[in-house]
């Protein structure tokens, strides 16, 4: 089994300590300064599926607190069942009541201060009131982008109507408030530009996202990766989701950091003739940007990667190997990447953000 295929299945190469000290040994140490007020790309590459009436949970900087939810609900209303796959931010609305609207009620109190839920919001490509943008890999969330509140209320842009427009797909336009809310039809609103997670044939689309995590008042700019596998019943999986740590500084879609060489490629925590054979077996294969035997994250198991074992033949630890930041995989889809906790060295992602911005 591959170390993407452990991952993917839930088999995490190590907790964050070990990470820490694999890019502490990348940057010399250097990245000892850092904190939630330096640069610092912080997230997971995790795949979890979300079927019919299924949620997944994003806690953007592990404090224990949920930030956002990606909520699958089925409602039956009069023999049909109406899909439907939301982004919720401080909203409890289910299968068995689909009514409450954002402001009804909050995610269950973590372990430290609630994020501010009024402040949160998704990148649009359309007017106020459009669906949640299908982000391609690479694109830009920060400042510059055009957001949207969050919009599940029953007054938008004041005129008493209700809308709920953080749906990423939508079986749902407006029955179930007029048939189960009593609301007349020109009381709800359906939102514009979308919905915008169809007809993607499988392909990971991302969510950008701005927020103010633990209600600090300084806004967090970040994505989560999205893969629709069953557009009739808007099923599928989150494949992964980051945010840059440092206020005000933008992010990629799909950005998770500098990647850091490993030889360490069966995951059990040394480098040793298990790992020689992963890659004798693996050479000359092209496979997903760091797994398997790829421990250079180049997509390729060749002779690089046996140069790296050979280097690294003996390390007991992560933080014995003799990493090295090596250039970020060329693919920024994560569909098939799986495990990490991440963590980009400081001024080096400082500096790559503030780069990408001003192209």
């Amino acid at each position: 089994m591959s170390r993407g295929d452990r991952s993917i299945n839930g088999r995490v190469n190590s907790g964050l300590d070990r990470r820490l000290a694999a890019y502490l040994a990348a940057a010399g140490g250097a990245a000892a300064a850092c904190s939630d007020a330096a640069a610092a790309i912080v997230g997971s590459t995790d795949v979890l599926p979300f079927g019919v009436n299924g949620e997944v949970n994003i806690d953007f900087n592990q404090d224990g607190q949920v930030d956002f939810q990606i909520d699958h609900d089925r409602y039956n209303l009069n023999g049909t069942n109406l899909d439907y796959l939301q982004i919720d931010k401080n909203d409890v609305n289910s299968e068995t009541n689909p009514l409450p609207i954002d402001g009804a009620a909050t995610f269950s109190a973590g372990t430290t201060t609630p994020n501010d839920a009024w402040e949160a919001a998704y990148v649009i490509e359309g007017p106020q009131g459009s669906y949640p943008a299908a982000l391609a890999a690479g694109t830009v969330i920060g400042p510059g982008a055009v957001t949207f509140d969050f919009q599940e209320g029953d007054n938008f842009l004041n005129t008493g109507q209700t809308i709920r427009a953080n749906r990423l797909i939508d079986e749902d336009q407006t029955q179930i408030d007029q048939a189960v809310g009593g609301l007349a039809a020109d009381k709800v609103y359906v939102p514009t530009n979308g919905p915008n997670f169809l007809g993607l044939g499988g392909q990971v689309r991302y969510l950008g996202l701005k927020m103010d995590l633990n209600n600090t008042d300084q806004f967090n700019y970040g994505w989560i990766g999205i893969r629709i596998d069953n557009e009739a019943d808007a099923t599928g999986a989150v494949v992964g989701y980051a945010y840059e740590s440092q206020p005000g500084v933008d992010i990629a879609a799909g950005d998770t950091g500098p990647f850091v060489a490993n030889a360490d490629y069966d995951d059990d925590g040394d480098v040793d003739g298990e790992d020689f054979l992963i890659w004798q077996r693996q050479n000359g294969a092209t496979v997903a940007a760091g797994t398997g035997a790829d421990g250079t994250g180049d997509g390729m198991v060749n002779a690089a990667d046996l140069g790296l074992w050979k280097t690294n033949f003996g390390a007991q630890t992560l933080a014995e190997v003799s990493v090295a930041a090596v250039p970020e995989p060329a693919s920024w889809a994560m569909g098939g990447l799986g495990g990490a906790l991440l963590l980009g060295w400081c001024g080096l992602v400082q500096r790559k953000r503030r780069t990408r911005a001003a192209r």
